[in-house]
Order: C-alpha cells, then sequence, then structure tokens
C-alpha cells in the first residue's frame, strides 16, 4: 500500500517538544493554565532554590514528548478514531505523571491543583491531533 508523507521519529519528538514548551509558555500569559511542573512557588522552598521554571519548563516538555511518542506506538495508524484514543492515553500519562508530581512535591491549594491539571486535556488533544496529523497516514485512509 502506498503511504503519503509520513513525519519520523526525531521530527516527531521535535514537534512534540515544541508544542509542550508552548503549552507551557501560555503559563506566562495565563497563569492559572500553569501545568503542576511549573507551580514553582508552591514547590518546596529546597526545590525551589535548586531548580528554575526556565530549566523545569523545557526538561519536563522533553519527558513529555518522550511520553508521547511511546504512546502514539500504543495507537497504530488506522485505528478508528485515532485522535480521541491517543488523547484519551496522553490525559491518562498526565494526570498520573502530573498529579504524582503535585500529590507529592506540590503544597498548594486544591482548586489551584485541578486548574492546573484540567489545563492538560485541551494539551492531550492538541498533542494527539498535532503527532497524528504530523506521522500521515496511509494513502487509501484519508
Amino acid at each position: 500500500m502506498a503511504r503519503s508523507w509520513k513525519a519520523g521519529g526525531v521530527a516527531l519528538f521535535l514537534a512534540a517538544w515544541g508544542a509542550n514548551l508552548a503549552f507551557d509558555a501560555l503559563y506566562w500569559v495565563v497563569p492559572l493554565l500553569a501545568p503542576p511542573h511549573l507551580l514553582h512557588d508552591h514547590m518546596p522552598e529546597a526545590i525551589r532554590l535548586m531548580v528554575s521554571p526556565a530549566v523545569l519548563a523545557p526538561v519536563t516538555s522533553a519527558v513529555l514528548a518522550a511520553i508521547a511518542l511511546l504512546v502514539l506506538s500504543l495507537v497504530p495508524p488506522g485505528t478508528a478514531r485515532r485522535v480521541w484514543r491517543l488523547t484519551a492515553w496522553l490525559l491518562f500519562f498526565w494526570f498520573l505523571s502530573e498529579g504524582l508530581l503535585a500529590w507529592v512535591w506540590l503544597d498548594a491549594p486544591g482548586t489551584v491543583v485541578a486548574a492546573s491539571l484540567a489545563a492538560g486535556v485541551v494539551r492531550s488533544l492538541a498533542m494527539a491531533g498535532l503527532l497524528v496529523w504530523l506521522q500521515g497516514s496511509p494513502a487509501g485512509d484519508r
């Protein structure tokens, strides 16, 4: 079967990393959209003194990008409602990773953590759509 254009693993990773960084940058515009890993003011003082948000954002975005690529392999091309299934997987890992981080490290009010985690819904949907679009699909599926 002939394939249409398809992005490789490095391009997918870089796109996912860039998209995650873009979502992290929204924090500077709308602080309510800050993901848990950027709730720097609610971290223990020892962590705040060691690591700045300028370091946390790119490193955490790279980890989230790697998770997104791993999850992409769980939902192969041609799967029905692929974007929605991929979104569900990404959201699961968002709540797992960021939720555990918030639970263990943050001393933030519940409403702040809930809003921070809820922002992952849009982030996961956008990431799924981007990765599926970039990965391409078999020519007959378009």
